[in-house]
């Protein structure tokens, strides 16, 4: 047991270790304890069983034993059990357990059971969405050997498509009780969709579907040729889907590390593929993509590198400049890197804040526009909301809407809910058809209905643009 791997826990899941008897799994306990001390790693790792009662002597257990197990609990939950208490004690402890472990948490303490030991406990009844891994040691059979393995079957997202099994007795025999169980109460055998791919085998698809995706665009900084051609487009999207659909399902393997040979790409490039799939369809009204990779979330990483953001760009900025006369200046070489960051920074996908940057460098850092008492994070702040009234000023005098209340509304709009336009009764209600520069409509009941149907997009639009 000295290669425990706690992968499986790494997406804050859980696994079980499930054993024959009793003092088996007192014996499992005390083992990772000493394990976890000696190699200075930290998991929660709990036990359970039947207690037994004092009507059942040979059942029982060292009450030493239950005393430590309600400690060791008590030290990452802050709840506290005593042994043979009706409102505390065994019974209230398998509930909390059982709750933790199936909800990933509590109010009281949100981290989660790493590792729950047990006998016969929670193989069957038991649904835990997190829970990822299945150690057996132990002889399973028929129903019971389904009922157990259905434990870690339940999807959760993208991260989580499938559990793993990890057998310590007599594999050869293992699988052939597999094979049966699938047989009968499956639908047969190897050739049932309960046994995934082994990770060379899924790491196949993986180069297959990324070949598949570099076919579609074959340098995928250039991702702007398909802007405007819908079929080329939707051969990169679909290819794209297909390929991250694939890696999210290589990335739960144990053994996942990236290969760039095996995978057929390099982790950047990858990346750079990302980018452009979250350019292309950034906007879309089409149903939501499947998740692609954690790297969508929040900051960009480049493998081995820095995290690409428009804030690293504008701290890098900040600590190079200059300040002469008054005014900050860069030199040829600080501005070659600054131009390098901002296009990764487009090539990763944040292409319309890398455009606002381009711009804001090329007309205030370029010229010496930017005092020298202002940090450069600042005046770029400035500078975005100075930019985004004025698109709101152009809109508002093209409808004849008032400024204000159009500006309140950009204010309060949530991309999360773009459906909602705010304050858009008060938006109509304050147009004057008259003072509009766009008068195409003929009247203002037209006008307001043509407004109505644009300002959505438009609104989605200037959020996007000029997002922090």
């Amino acid at each position: 047991m000295t290669n425990w791997d706690t992968q499986s826990n790494k997406k804050e899941f859980n696994a079980i270790l499930t054993v024959a008897l009793k003092s088996r799994v007192i014996a499992y306990y005390e083992e990772f304890k000493r394990q976890l001390e000696d190699s200075d790693q930290s998991l929660n790792i709990a036990m359970t069983f039947s207690f037994g009662n004092e009507n059942d002597p040979n059942n029982s257990v060292d009450p030493a034993v239950v005393k430590m197990m309600f400690e060791d609990y008590n030290n990452f939950t802050g709840i506290e059990f005593i042994a043979n208490d009706k409102k505390h004690g065994e019974e209230a402890y398998f509930e909390d357990l059982v709750d933790r472990s199936t909800r990933g948490g509590s109010g009281r303490n949100p981290k989660n059971i790493d590792l729950i030991i047990v006998a016969d406990q929670l193989l069957t009844g038991y649904d835990s969405k997190r829970l990822n891994a299945l150690y057996v040691d132990r002889s399973l059979e028929l129903q019971g050997l389904i009922q157990a393995y259905s434990r870690t079957n339940r999807v959760y997202g993208a991260s989580k498509e499938f559990g793993t099994i990890v057998n310590f007795q007599y594999p050869r025999r293992t699988e052939e009780k597999v094979n049966m169980a699938l047989q009968l109460y499956g639908k047969g055998g190897h050739s049932s969709k309960v046994i995934v791919d082994v990770y060379d085998n899924a790491v196949q698809k993986l180069n297959l579907a990324m070949n598949e995706v570099a076919k579609t665009l074959p340098v995928p900084t250039e991702w702007q040729l398909f802007v405007d051609d819908e079929e080329r487009k939707q051969l990169f999207v679909e290819s794209f889907q297909a390929a991250a659909k694939q890696f999210n399902i290589v990335e739960q393997y144990y053994e996942y590390s990236w290969n760039n040979e095996t995978f057929g790409m390099d982790e950047h490039t990858w990346l750079q593929y990302v980018g452009a799939y979250r350019n292309l369809t950034q906007g879309d009204d089409e149903e939501t993509p499947p998740e692609v990779t954690n790297v969508l979330v929040g900051t960009t990483k480049l493998a081995g590198t820095q995290i690409i953001d428009a804030n690293h760009i504008l701290k890098l900025i900040g600590s190079k400049v200059n300040l002469d006369d008054g005014t900050q200046s860069v030199d040829t070489e600080t501005l070659r890197i600054i131009y390098e960051q901002i296009q990764e920074l487009s090539n990763m996908g944040d292409h319309d804040q890398a455009e606002l940057l381009r711009e804001f460098v090329d007309t205030e850092l370029v010229p010496q526009n930017i005092p020298s008492n202002v940090d450069f994070d600042v005046a770029f702040e400035d500078w975005k909301k100075s930019r985004l009234n004025n698109e709101i000023q152009a809109f508002a005098d093209e409808w004849g809407i008032d400024f204000k209340i159009l500006q309140l509304s950009v204010k309060d709009y949530s991309v999360l809910n773009s459906e909602n336009t705010p304050y858009l009764s008060d938006i109509t209600k304050s147009v004057d058809f008259n003072k509009a520069s766009n008068q195409f409509a003929g009247n203002r009941l037209k006008h307001i209905i043509t407004l109505t149907h644009l300002i959505p997009e438009w609104m989605a639009e200037i959020s996007q643009k000029y997002q922090s």
